[in-house]
């Protein structure tokens, strides 16, 4: 509305009231003016757009086509790699707040294009990092510009994005049916979708099938989207896939398939040159060697290119879960005393949000009462085994819940 856009340009370029009103207007009927309560004379109208130095009909009409394309390169970068998982986050609180500043005093009075659309759904990301309920209003607008300008894939990440927001709630079942109701809609109502929208679609389904624990879903899911992946000879979320394919094969104790997709990411971190998708087979080949090879003797050496160990001060150093590998390996070499020291100080990460991730490092109380009890501390054993046993409840099955579970009856029925 005319009001807002007088008060936007007027902030833009950092005016007061008063050095906007002049001699020519009171402040407080420029007041009124900029909150919609007066509409100004064609005199004043001609007033307010010189002191601003625009004219007239850039006053009237939305906001142009390069002012929204100018905020759009301003915003995009404030949003590079923003992850709406660390909504908790200073960083991301911050880089919400100063894109919030940016937008929102253009937010009513933009056209219906492409950077327009863009701008609505990174504000939408903002105002839900900021616990604000109004994020859906702005998400819709994006997806409904998005639906006037046929842009598939835009409207295909609305859609992950809503389901995401109740995924992050832990309501996995309701974030599965949100997004398949979102995709059933994008199917039928555009013509063609194209081959990496489809591919992060199947992605995505793969992931919340996932997160329920239903395998059969995941696993369609994953070969559809590998299978349309070879025959399009595309390459996007191909390492997301692999990942996702491992960690499935590896929590159904599936060997074959696990050393399928092991070697697939593999292979795709060397061409890449990543040391960190080698870093992560790695990881994932010393959960298979604990929880289905029960190799133990083998662990030690590959944990150790990631951990150093200060063996005076019994303390390890490195990323957050190969220092929990090393507390499991040194239980498994009977050194009690140093597993439990290196398991009592790892904690959870406060970004984690699929029950996989969530897995991984709920075990750790399951070892550390393994440990005292090794040590003949039974009581401090069942308290780490309810501990476990009570985070695992609400989880899917896997070798992780498996284990739990064993270990907890066992504990409890001495």
């Amino acid at each position: 509305m005319l009001g807002e856009r007088i008060r936007a340009l007027r902030k833009q370029k950092k005016m007061t009231l008063e050095a906007l009103a002049g001699n020519r207007l009171t402040k407080g009927m420029l007041s009124q003016i900029e909150n919609n309560k007066a509409k100004p004379s064609m005199e004043s109208l001609e007033y307010i757009a010189e002191r601003l130095n625009v004219t007239i009909s850039e006053l009237v009409d939305k906001v142009s086509s390069t002012e929204i394309r100018n905020m759009l390169d301003q915003t995009e970068k404030l949003h590079e790699g923003f992850k709406i998982y660390f909504r908790n986050k200073k960083e991301t609180i911050e880089t919400c707040k100063k894109i919030i500043h940016l937008i929102q005093p253009y937010i009513h009075i933009m056209n219906d294009s492409y950077e327009a659309a863009r701008l609505l759904e990174i504000y939408s990301h903002c105002l839900f990092c900021l616990y604000d309920n109004q994020w859906e209003i702005y998400a819709k607008k994006a997806a409904t510009i998005y639906d006037t300008l046929n842009l598939t894939a835009n409207h295909a990440e609305v859609g992950i994005f809503k389901a995401i927001t109740i995924f992050l709630e832990h309501r996995y079942k309701e974030a599965l049916q949100t997004f398949l109701e979102e995709r059933h809609f994008l199917e039928n109502s555009h013509y063609k979708i194209d081959p990496m929208t489809k591919v992060n679609l199947d992605y995505h389904e793969a992931a919340f099938y996932s997160a329920i624990g239903d395998s059969q879903g995941t696993v369609q899911a994953i070969e559809r989207a590998l299978d349309y992946s070879k025959k399009e000879k595309i390459y996007f979320k191909t390492d997301d896939i692999y990942k996702l394919a491992a960690f499935e094969a590896l929590l159904g104790s599936e060997e074959k398939k696990f050393s399928h997709y092991l070697n697939k990411l593999k292979q795709f971190g060397e061409f890449l040159e990543d040391e960190n998708y080698i870093e992560l087979c790695d990881v994932l080949f010393v959960e298979y060697l604990i929880n289905i090879k029960g190799k133990y003797d083998k662990i030690m050496p590959i944990i150790d290119k990631y951990v150093e160990y200060n063996e005076e001060e019994q303390i390890a150093t490195g990323d957050n879960w190969n220092i929990l590998q090393k507390g499991k390996a040194f239980y498994y070499v009977h050194e009690y005393e140093k597993s439990l020291k290196i398991l009592l100080a790892v904690t959870v990460p406060d970004y984690l949000n699929h029950p996989v991730d969530f897995g991984i490092y709920y075990i750790k109380d399951t070892y550390i009462a393994l440990c005292y009890k090794e040590l003949n501390n039974m009581d401090k054993a069942r308290e780490h085994a309810k501990i476990a046993y009570e985070n695992f409840l609400p989880l899917p099955n896997s070798i992780f819940r498996k284990l739990c579970i064993e270990t907890y009856e066992s504990i409890f029925s001495n």
